[in-house]
């Protein structure tokens, strides 16, 4: 018996001006790595270096220390300056001066946000010094299983005011007791500071 090609028959409708519709085609969906090959994914951060954060984010450098105090049992945190901060973008509603960014970092121990505290705001700079000094009071064991978070955050007394980038810092990865300086390249957060 002869062989009788079959091909699949489309079956196209027509519009109501008797032109032809197409049938709709789903496009190929990506694998799931596809859009982590072109930007990271933020938890991938850690795998990077300071510079590669720096030129990725371009969201400035913070400058702090963290010292443990034996006598006191006291975790002590210096925040001294921060360089090279982006200039604002408007969050909520239209700013008086949007060249400029009222800085100030808010700092907490991880993973419960324990003991919350928070530098002086420093008005219309994109380099703001500092020089806080700030005590947690926290018994040794515990500190070394806490993180260290530092929000630098853009105050806005019109609406919410907004995070310009945070740095973690694992108090188990470093010598407390002997203390350190770190110049920390800033990373973006999805935090909220709620207006007060």
């Amino acid at each position: 018996s002869p062989m009788v090609d079959v091909k699949p028959i489309e079956f196209w409708a027509m519009g109501p001006r008797k032109e032809v519709v197409q049938p709709l085609r789903k496009p190929p969906t990506p694998p799931d790595d596809y859009f982590r090959k072109l930007e990271p994914r933020l938890d991938d951060v850690d795998s990077l270096t300071d510079e590669e954060i720096l030129v990725r984010y371009q969201l400035g450098m913070l400058h702090f220390s963290t010292q443990y105090d034996l006598i006191n049992a006291h975790l002590i945190v210096r925040v001294i300056e921060a360089r090279d901060l982006p200039p604002p973008v408007t969050c909520d509603g239209a700013r008086q001066d949007m060249a400029h960014s009222n800085p100030y970092v808010k700092m907490s121990l991880l993973p419960d946000h324990k003991n919350s505290r928070q530098t002086g705001v420093k008005r219309k700079t994109q380099n703001p010094v500092f020089e806080e000094r700030f005590t947690f009071e926290v018994p040794f064991l515990e500190a070394q299983r806490r993180t260290l978070l530092l929000s630098v955050v853009d105050f806005d007394k019109f609406s919410r005011h907004c995070v310009i980038g945070k740095v973690s810092l694992p108090l188990s990865e470093v010598d407390l007791v002997k203390g350190g300086h770190w110049w920390k390249a800033l990373v973006p957060s999805s935090q909220v500071i709620p207006l007060v």
